[in-house]
């Protein structure tokens, strides 16, 4: 194995974790956002809907993120 960690298996898993909980996240929290509103302005299933969609798109915000900081890390 190189010195930069290239290939190591423990980066692996921890790109992979770092992916799952930030999609997982972000969803559920846009989903209970929208719910909470939702209740509060009595405009259900609506704001759920588009709280789970913000959520799922922060999520993939934040892997994008993740993604370049590895691949920056990887060029180093």
């Amino acid at each position: 194995m190189s010195g930069n960690g290239k290939g190591n298996p423990l980066r692996a898993l921890a790109l992979a974790s770092s992916i799952s909980v930030e999609i997982a996240a972000a969803t559920v929290a846009g989903f209970w956002g929208g719910r909470w509103l939702d209740a509060k302005l009595n405009t259900a299933p609506w704001l759920m809907l588009a709280g789970l969609l913000l959520g799922m798109a922060g999520g993939m915000w934040g892997v994008y993120h993740t993604l370049e900081s590895f691949r920056q890390k990887d060029k180093e």
